[in-house]
């Protein structure tokens, strides 16, 4: 092996499901690669089971992955900071404390909560985007000071999120007004009419109100007024209304789109020495740019990994190919629907197939185990 390679310094900014997935496969592949993770947060956390944690009572600590033991398994170096910026021309990885030289960037930092903006609602909102949002909204409800939940977005998490505090409260005998908010003329935006007129109708069941062509429009503490209507009191607001990348990429000259994802091309890069991976990716296929998925994020990492290993070895690079296995809105009354393998599934079947895909995603045997104790009993407080 030449020292040439053996030296290459290959960094990923982001300790999500596309930067663990490109570590493991770049730590793995006996170039002897100087492999360096930008995370500053102490542990990764599986996201897709947030808003469970709040009606089933999934204890938090089983998404939880500690990243120094993950770097550590793999010999690679962690790095306890943040990116500030990006300088491709330099090829360095810019720090609040330093600089960091690089021969590959792999850029996977995931999306955080968009506020678009708005000072008061960031101020008195709670988001759901990581452990401590549960912790928030958990205590929040514990301490049963609000009657009325407004839900800003009504995308994936957030008939999600309304489907499980309707839980919480049948569980806890209470009698709470659950509302969701949404700008567009419908909840769940793209997806097919059909898959619409079932969560909307299931959610009515549940005494879940969904104001559509709607938008919040004053927000203080306990108080929020949406549209012309009387404002709501002892109101506790949860903002899943969009994501945007991390700050430093809203800052890159690159082309991106409004979230700020940035735009890659077949292989994943942004430039030769770059690629992107995860929520951060913006990648079309076909003529669709793919949406934001578990599946594609842990398959992107890994190919940008593959196609950085076929650089240094200056052969051809593969491009990536998705595949897609399809989607799953899990709802909290185990009536659920989706499309899988092209088949339209309604009820307790896609509940099932939810909950089986995050115990194979999940990191750990004791998580894994965790999770299937916590479902087994029924969650329950």
């Amino acid at each position: 092996m030449s020292p040439s390679i053996e030296m290459k310094k290959v960094m990923i900014i982001g300790a999500g499901f596309a930067g663990l997935s490109a570590a493991r496969k770049l730590a793995k592949c006996g170039l002897g690669l100087e492999v360096t993770l930008f995370e500053k947060k102490e542990d990764s956390a599986f996201l897709p089971l947030l808003p469970d944690c709040l009606g089933r009572s999934i204890h938090p600590e089983f998404l939880l992955s500690n990243i120094e033991n993950f770097c550590g398994k793999l010999k690679i170096k962690r790095l306890r900071e943040e990116a500030a910026a990006v300088d491709f021309e330099s090829q360095q990885v810019v720090t609040p404390s330093s600089k960091h030289a690089y021969d590959f960037l792999i850029i996977a930092s995931g999306s955080q909560t968009n506020f678009f903006a708005n000072q008061t609602a960031q101020n008195y909102a709670y988001a759901l985007n990581n452990i401590d949002d549960v912790g928030k909204i958990t205590a929040a409800l514990e301490s049963n000071k609000f009657e009325h939940f407004i839900i800003c977005g009504g995308g994936y998490t957030g008939v999600e999120t309304a489907s499980n505090l309707w839980l919480y409260f049948k569980q806890a005998g209470w009698d709470k007004k659950i509302i969701i908010v949404e700008r567009a003329p419908s909840i769940l935006g793209p997806l097919p009419d059909w898959m619409k007129t079932y969560v909307q109708n299931n959610l009515k069941s549940m005494g879940v109100e969904i104001l559509v062509n709607s938008v919040i429009e004053e927000v203080q503490k306990d108080r929020v007024r949406v549209c012309a209507r009387p404002v709501f009191e002892k109101a506790m607001l949860i903002w899943v209304t969009g994501v945007r990348t991390a700050d430093f990429i809203q800052q890159l000259p690159i082309a991106k789109n409004p979230q700020g994802r940035i735009v890659v091309d077949e292989y994943l890069r942004v430039n030769p020495h770059c690629f992107c991976a995860g929520d951060a990716a913006f990648f079309r296929d076909k003529n669709n740019f793919l949406r934001m998925a578990v599946q594609f994020a842990v398959n992107q990492g890994n190919q940008a990994a593959v196609n950085i290993i076929q650089s240094i070895k200056n052969l051809p690079l593969k491009k990536f190919r998705p595949l897609d296995l399809g989607y799953i809105i899990p709802l909290a009354n185990n009536k659920s629907c989706g499309e899988v393998f092209g088949f339209k599934l309604k009820g307790l079947l896609p509940t099932a197939l939810h909950f089986i895909m995050c115990i194979f995603r999940l990191s750990g045997l004791n998580n894994r185990w965790g999770l299937i104790r916590n479902l087994l009993k029924g969650g329950g407080r």
